[in-house]
């Protein structure tokens, strides 16, 4: 009696055995399936062919006005720009272009209401003309202007906006003042620049 149980017990184990790599077989083909179905519904990601930049883009991106919106210390300056629409014009513009922009914390100085003055739509000509008071045309960057002051004792530069700024040295800083009593000292400098060079300085000109 013990024959037909083993036979019986064997035929059991092969059983499940073949059904065991029969499930295993059907569970890859499944997933080979479902791997093929996925290919299918889900084209590949077409992506967008990458533009190489021009000479001109590059210019740009190193612009004067590009160096403004990337120094920490000048997000009010920058925005006053903008404000002015004076950005294409110091980030196209061949320029060369020199700024010494009053840091944010310098322009935080001005009074309350010259600061609702400013961003008055009707006042766009008065906040440009402030903001100009700070360019000059030309490259002056700080080798250039340090042998320009060692020379003459000093550098005048005059502005877009028609006003002449003094630079001179006290010391190892180098010091601007408008002629009327404001001095400002360079903090930063110079940030070259595509189309000129950028300083940054910790106080305010022709503040009027």
């Amino acid at each position: 009696m013990r024959k037909p149980f083993t036979f019986l017990l064997i035929s059991l184990f092969t059983l499940l055995a073949v059904s065991c790599k029969n499930e295993e077989k059907d569970a890859k083909k499944m997933e080979a399936e479902s791997a093929v179905v996925d290919t299918v519904q889900k084209p590949p990601v077409k992506r967008a062919p990458k533009k190489d930049l021009t000479p001109e883009d590059i210019a740009v991106l190193k612009s004067v006005m590009s160096r403004v919106m990337n120094e920490p210390r000048l997000k009010k300056y920058a925005s006053y720009l903008v404000t002015a629409e004076m950005g294409t014009m110091l980030s196209e513009g061949k320029g060369p272009f020199t700024v010494f922009a009053p840091s944010t914390a310098a322009l935080e100085s001005l009074t309350a209401e010259k600061k609702k003055f400013y961003s008055m739509p009707d006042n766009k000509p008065k906040l440009e003309e402030m903001l100009k008071s700070y360019v000059f045309e030309g490259t002056m960057d700080e080798e250039s202007l340090l042998q320009t002051i060692n020379k003459n004792g000093k550098a005048k530069l005059k502005t877009l906006a028609g006003n002449t700024l003094i630079v001179t040295k006290s010391g190892e800083d180098i010091i601007i003042s408008d002629g009327k009593g404001a001095q400002a000292k360079v903090v930063k400098g110079s940030i070259e620049a595509s189309n000129g060079a950028v300083y940054v300085v910790d106080g305010l000109l022709n503040a009027n």
